[in-house]
């Protein structure tokens, strides 16, 4: 499946200043074996210690001008032109006969309320939901497709879940809110929270650059086991002291709230210039007595995802259980002086 004598001689890494991209690189570092290239977007994203490039690759030429000497590609990056950024990419990697493609999209290209069909790769669509998250990324992961489809691109597709530790947005969210001293949750809790480890993902990211036979696939990178949200908010807001309160919403009265008062569309440069001009005139969009429509369709999440066709086509499988996650978080945000000893 995997064979280690086909290991990229060097790797370029997009979005390495990311969440995901900051863990891989440390874990790159520290183990040896894959030498890498972290791309950045500007001197400020790039780390000291480490062989980088400094690119945009919505700039021409930035694209194969950061591949030079790279026989593969981590393509972690997402941005407001994120298709874009993605096509260049790839025609970059096409033209230059990249080995191996690892590109990093989401469970989100099924939208934010699948349906029991999402929870395995073999029946879940993609579609475009009138979300720009959802949407950038699934148009994202049909260019890549579309290369594979042609013969132009050994790639691996991989799906990420919710992933946390170490420093992720989604255990941030609620430790933020837990230092103001009051948490929320929507229903007590009982939507389905299929959250991974970051060092979990890494590890299926260093799979997918060696296993043939999950190239020209795409698959989810999920837990063992899923868990409530009720569990992971509960888990880390358990961490600040003193207790924060604990406020469980309707998610119906939330959701009833933002169709009578639905959020601007992000839109393209027309939209945002004419947002802009109301704004400069004072007019202003109703300020949300509720949390953002996104978290409350996130957290009533109703189904699981399936982690099987990765444990099989990558001969990966996930190490770190939630509880162990959050006590591996709990260590790394004490030691960085986040949360008391």
């Amino acid at each position: 499946m995997s064979n280690a004598n086909s290991r990229p001689a060097r790797c370029l890494i997009t979005g390495a200043s990311g969440f995901i991209g900051t863990r891989l690189c440390e874990r790159m570092d520290a183990q040896g074996g894959q030498a890498y290239v972290a791309m950045a977007r500007s001197a400020a994203g790039s780390q000291p210690g480490r062989s980088s490039v400094q690119a945009d690759l919505l700039v021409p030429g930035d694209a194969a001008r950061a591949l030079a000497g790279c026989d593969a590609v981590i393509h972690l990056a997402h941005g407001g032109r994120g298709p874009e950024a993605t096509r260049r990419l790839v025609e970059a990697a096409v033209a230059q006969k990249v080995r191996r493609f690892v590109h990093i999209s989401t469970m989100s290209v099924h939208g934010p309320r699948p349906g029991i069909e999402a929870a395995r790769e073999e029946t879940a669509r993609i579609g475009r939901y009138d979300e720009g998250y959802s949407d950038s990324k699934a148009e994202q992961e049909e260019i890549v497709q579309a290369a594979i489809d042609k013969g132009d691109l050994a790639a691996v597709i991989l799906r990420p879940t919710v992933v946390y530790g170490l420093g992720g947005h989604f255990e941030r969210q609620v430790l933020q809110q837990a230092k103001a001293g009051e948490v929320t949750l929507f229903d007590d809790g009982r939507g389905v929270c299929n959250a991974v480890f970051v060092d979990d993902v890494c590890d299926a990211i260093e799979a997918a650059l060696l296993s043939d036979a999950a190239v020209g696939q795409a698959m989810f990178i999920n837990a063992d086991r899923s868990i409530s949200w009720g569990e992971f908010i509960r888990g880390f807001a358990a961490l600040v002291e003193p207790p924060p309160r604990i406020v469980s919403l309707s998610a119906a009265a939330v959701e009833t709230w933002w169709a009578e008062h639905p959020p601007e569309p992000v839109g393209g440069l027309a939209t945002r210039v004419l947002r802009k001009l109301k704004h400069l005139a004072g007019v202003r969009p109703p300020v949300s007595p509720w949390p953002p429509l996104g978290r409350v369709r996130r957290e009533t999440f109703p189904i699981t995802f399936a982690n099987d066709k990765a444990k099989r086509l990558l001969g990966w499988s996930p190490r770190v259980d939630f509880e162990q996650g959050l006590a591996l978080t709990a260590d790394w945000l004490r030691a960085r002086g986040e949360l008391a000893r």
